[in-house]
């Protein structure tokens, strides 16, 4: 059988993709992963004669790329889709396909990637994770996800509630034990830290996930939660980590009667205490998208939001008069 596999979106590698190459290739069928995150990649190639496909999405914003791959494909051969970004519920397992990795499609990704838990103890209205995964279950020790010698003992973790297991502080052991970087990609739920859990982070060798600069991930959802986000971050800081070492994202555009003001008082607190906020729109209005560019640009520091608005949410058309005013400011 010759397998397709697409990757419809999603930087990282994508583990389903990864887990059925293992399948077929382990049964001598021929495998061939290509990313085809635009319209022009999912076009059928010259010569191109495929037994199967296996389409794999993670954004409900990635519906056109499927609609298309159906489209072109499903006339040719057998075709199935998966992923969130079709529905939360389908899953491999009751499929029969292993959990064995095959990072042979990705030969420029030098870390080891998954999960030491799936599910997570909330049910955030705005989460398709307890959907998805159910409630908090334990999933592999650290010797399970590192591919071992020579790959750098280099961690993507996966886990939405690294903290939320049982055996947390076993796996913080291992992970200082086996000096590994780890990147906690999916962020840390700094409204629940306690004291033991934000002084077990400080104590690893915590990064961002290119393995380059330090870094912690959270978020900080809901105007209601500020308390007990702050109570986290001041844990965090009070064990040694910096204010700049944490990306804090901000779902926007979600809670019923937001008010730019709501989205400007977690902006501006989480820029006083010198953490890098990082808007994430929930509705793609120009506005929110805008919003979104100014912060993550950095260009809310430099330029006031009137002005930021005035020129379109764009950089290019900022303009700075001799006065020194940006002349999108003086228009506006």
């Amino acid at each position: 059988m010759k397998v397709l596999l697409l990757q419809l979106d999603g930087k990282l590698p994508n583990l389903a993709l990864m887990r059925l190459a293992a399948h077929h290739r382990g049964r001598g069928d021929l495998v061939e992963l290509r990313r085809a995150g635009n319209f022009q990649a999912i076009e059928p190639r010259f010569g191109d004669q495929f037994d199967r496909i296996y389409a794999s999405l993670i954004f409900s914003r990635s519906e056109g790329l499927m609609d298309r791959t159906a489209e072109v494909w499903m006339p040719r051969c057998e075709i199935f889709f998966g992923g969130t970004g079709v529905s939360p519920s389908i899953n491999l397992e009751v499929h029969g396909i292993g959990a064995a990795l095959d990072y042979s499609d990705y030969p420029d990704f030098r870390q080891s990637i998954g999960f030491t838990q799936r599910g997570c103890r909330l049910r955030c209205s705005f989460c398709v994770v307890p959907e998805k995964e159910g409630k908090i279950r334990e999933e592999q020790r650290i010797a399970d996800i590192w591919r071992g010698d020579p790959w750098p003992r280099e961690l993507l973790l996966l886990d939405n509630d690294f903290f939320g297991q049982p055996h947390w502080r076993e796996r913080i052991e291992e992970i200082r034990a086996g000096r590994f970087k780890v990147s906690f990609n999916q962020g840390i739920n700094a409204r629940a830290l306690t004291d033991e859990a934000a002084e077990a982070i400080a104590s690893v060798d915590y990064r961002a996930d290119n393995m380059k600069e330090r870094r912690i991930y959270t978020a900080w959802d809901n105007l209601k939660d500020e308390n007990r986000m702050w109570d986290g971050l001041n844990r965090l800081t009070k064990y040694g980590v910096r204010p700049s070492q944490i990306m804090i994202y901000m779902l926007i555009g979600y809670w019923p009667g937001e008010t730019h003001e709501d989205r400007e008082h977690r902006r501006r607190r989480l820029r006083v205490f010198g953490a890098i906020p990082y808007p994430m729109p929930y509705a793609r209005t120009p506005e929110l998208v805008g919003y979104q560019r100014w912060v993550i640009g950095a260009y809310d520091k430099i330029v006031p939001w009137v002005a930021w608005r005035a020129a379109g949410y764009r950089p290019e058309k900022l303009g700075l008069r001799q006065d020194g005013l940006f002349a999108s400011e003086a228009s506006a």
